[in-house]
């Protein structure tokens, strides 16, 4: 618990907005855990509310940046993607290192967005299959079902022929 309480105190390690480098801020959400992230997260949320609506655009790159890790807990890319437009469009004043790395991210964002449209279609194709092969499935079932009947009923009939033959 002290060492979680620690780590807490680190977020706080890197400035705000004055001299503020996503790349730094990158590598060091990416030595976090699920938990610290998560921690952070809800940091940088809590800082962002308290925050007026024109100052929320240009402090987001760090809520930005937390939604943009891959493979975590907090991943979320639509989210991600929502506040960069929103940072791009209100950071009048562009660090050179900073924009390369917004456009950067950009780029991986809508690649990633792509991928997840594609998967989103994928699995409602798939699923859409699987429904019409249940469909099938049953109806082949019923009509197994009936020929099954009607053989027996052909076996009795059989049956009966050979009782009185």
């Amino acid at each position: 618990m002290l060492s979680y309480l620690l780590s807490a105190c680190q977020i706080t390690a890197i400035p705000a907005n004055d001299g503020f480098s996503f790349s730094q801020y990158y590598l060091w959400l990416k030595t976090l855990t699920n938990e610290e992230l998560a921690a952070e997260e809800d940091k940088q949320k809590l800082l962002m509310a308290s925050m007026q609506e024109d100052d929320k655009a240009v402090s987001s790159p760090k809520l930005i940046l937390i939604y943009s890790l891959p493979n975590t807990s907090v991943h979320q890319p639509y989210k991600a993607k929502s506040l960069l437009n929103k940072y791009s469009s209100a950071n009048k004043s562009k660090n050179d290192n900073n924009h390369a790395f917004a456009l950067l991210l950009n780029d991986q964002l809508n690649s990633q967005l792509a991928l997840l449209t594609k998967l989103a279609a994928a699995n409602k194709n798939t699923n859409r299959k699987q429904q019409e092969q249940i469909a099938k499935i049953k109806q082949l079932t019923i009509q197994l079902e009936q020929t099954n009947k009607q053989l027996i009923l052909l076996k009795q009939i059989e049956q009966n022929i050979n009782k009185r033959g």
